[in-house]
C-alpha cells in the first residue's frame, strides 16, 4: 500500500509538472540563459579505498544556455569550470587535488562541456550529448538532464529554470589515473542549477 500510494503520488507530481512546463511554452519566454551561481552546484563524488565515499563539488562555474519550450531540440548548452575552485571540505586534499597528480589547475584552469546534440524523451527529461574538455583532451560525454520547474521565481517575478543533470566521467580516459588502485576512476557527477534570463551586457 505504501509503495503504490509513493508510486502514485510521484506520478502525480509528474504530471503537475509537466502541465505547467506546458503552460509556461505558450508564455514569452527568453531563449538565452545564464547560469544562477548562487544556485547551481557541479559536484561529483568518489569512493575511496572502499571505505569511504569522499564527496567534492566546484563553486565557480559559468554557463549559457539556448533553450526554446517550443524547440527543446535545438536546446545548446556551454558550461566553462574553474577547476582551482575545487572544494573536498579538506584544504590539504583539494591542494594535492591541484597538482599535476590530478587537475593541474596551473596548467589547465578550467575544464569544459558544450552541447553537440539534445534529444527530450518527455517534457522534463533529456539525453545530452557533448564535447567534455578536462587536462587539455576532448570526449563525447552524455548527461541525463530533468528539467525540475520553469515558473517565475515569486521574488524576482522573472522566469527560472530548474534543473538537475547527471552522468560519468572516466577519468583515466583524460590521463587522470593516479591511484586508480583505491581511489574511483569512473567519477560519478551531479550538477544542480537554475537558470535565468542571460541579460544583454
Amino acid at each position: 500500500m505504501i509503495n503504490t500510494a509513493i508510486k502514485t503520488t510521484t506520478k502525480a507530481l509528474l504530471i503537475s509538472s509537466a502541465l505547467a512546463i506546458t503552460t509556461m511554452a505558450s508564455a514569452a519566454l527568453p531563449t538565452q540563459w545564464q547560469l544562477d551561481n548562487s544556485h547551481t552546484r557541479v559536484g561529483f563524488s568518489v569512493e575511496h579505498m572502499g571505505f569511504s565515499t569522499v564527496m567534492g563539488h566546484f563553486s565557480d562555474v559559468d554557463g549559457t544556455v539556448q533553450f526554446d519550450l517550443k524547440n527543446p531540440n535545438q536546446t545548446q548548452l556551454n558550461f566553462v569550470i574553474d577547476t582551482d575552485s575545487i572544494d573536498t571540505a579538506w584544504a590539504a586534499r583539494d591542494k594535492h587535488l591541484k597538482t599535476d597528480e590530478f587537475f593541474n589547475v596551473e596548467k589547465y584552469p578550467t575544464m569544459s562541456f558544450k552541447s553537440t546534440q539534445v534529444n527530450f524523451i518527455n517534457l522534463q527529461q533529456a539525453k545530452v550529448t557533448g564535447d567534455f574538455t578536462l587536462l587539455g583532451q576532448t570526449k563525447p560525454l552524455t548527461l541525463n538532464l530533468t528539467l525540475k520547474k520553469i515558473d517565475n521565481s515569486p521574488l524576482t517575478k522573472e522566469p527560472v529554470i530548474g534543473f538537475r543533470a547527471t552522468g560519468n566521467i572516466d577519468r583515466t580516459a583524460y590521463g587522470m589515473d593516479a591511484y586508480s588502485q583505491g581511489v574511483t576512476t569512473n567519477v560519478p557527477i551531479q550538477i544542480d542549477g537554475e537558470l535565468v534570463e542571460k541579460k544583454s551586457k
